[in-house]
């Protein structure tokens, strides 16, 4: 059974029954500086996993005409309900990763999260992120985040609930270059997703 788990537009993790959609408004970012805008009767299909990019000229009609864009071709995506196009969503190829929703960046630090069944945008703005659950498994959910200069990226695990001390002590592994930040982590009790906010305070040398 599906179960959607939705940011909502200030960024709670919610559990939602409702509809968003995969089709979206939104602009592709290429490497060498082009911006290609589909918007009114045009959607992109926001991707998952390591796919490339599929957009739609008049996507609602008999005569919608398909563009495929290569994933190595592309930097970013931003992406936007069309009833909220002030909520604006933006996706990257994350390398050897797949395609990451950005949950934030700062001039330090870059925080993703990662959905192997992919990403949706409701008519409020939030993002959705798709995840399959069975008895014993679920389908891959994580949290990724890579320092200003680094080329990879590190998890510090799956997006859960509660935040727990290993997920705590594997952030502050990764952020061992900030000690005042690491002691508010390890003095922390929240949710994870309130947990990974608190890397915006990220300073490398504190």
């Amino acid at each position: 059974m599906g179960v959607k788990l939705l940011f909502s537009v200030v960024l709670f993790l919610l559990l939602f029954p409702v509809q968003a959609a995969s089709l979206a408004e939104g602009i592709i970012y290429l490497k060498g500086g082009k911006r290609i805008e589909y918007s009114g009767d045009d959607r992109i299909y926001i991707p998952k996993k390591n796919r490339n990019v599929k957009a739609f000229r008049n996507a609602f009609s008999k005569s919608k005409q398909k563009e495929v864009y290569p994933i190595a071709e592309i930097d970013s995506i931003v992406c936007w309900h069309r009833r909220t196009p002030a909520y604006r969503r933006k996706f990257i190829p994350a390398t050897d990763v797949g395609w990451c929703w950005v949950y934030f960046r700062t001039p330090h630090i870059l925080a993703c999260v990662y959905a192997g069944k992919g990403y949706g945008i409701d008519s409020n703005g939030g993002i959705c992120i798709w995840q399959r659950k069975r008895i014993f498994s679920s389908s891959c959910v994580k949290y990724y985040l890579q320092k200003k200069g680094e080329t990879v990226f590190y998890s510090p695990g799956k997006m859960k609930s509660r935040t727990g001390n290993a997920f705590r002590e594997r952030l502050c592994y990764y952020l061992s270059d900030d000690a005042a930040l690491c002691g508010r982590i390890r003095r922390s009790d929240t949710w994870r997703d309130k947990t990974v906010l608190m890397l915006k305070e990220y300073s490398p040398g504190n």
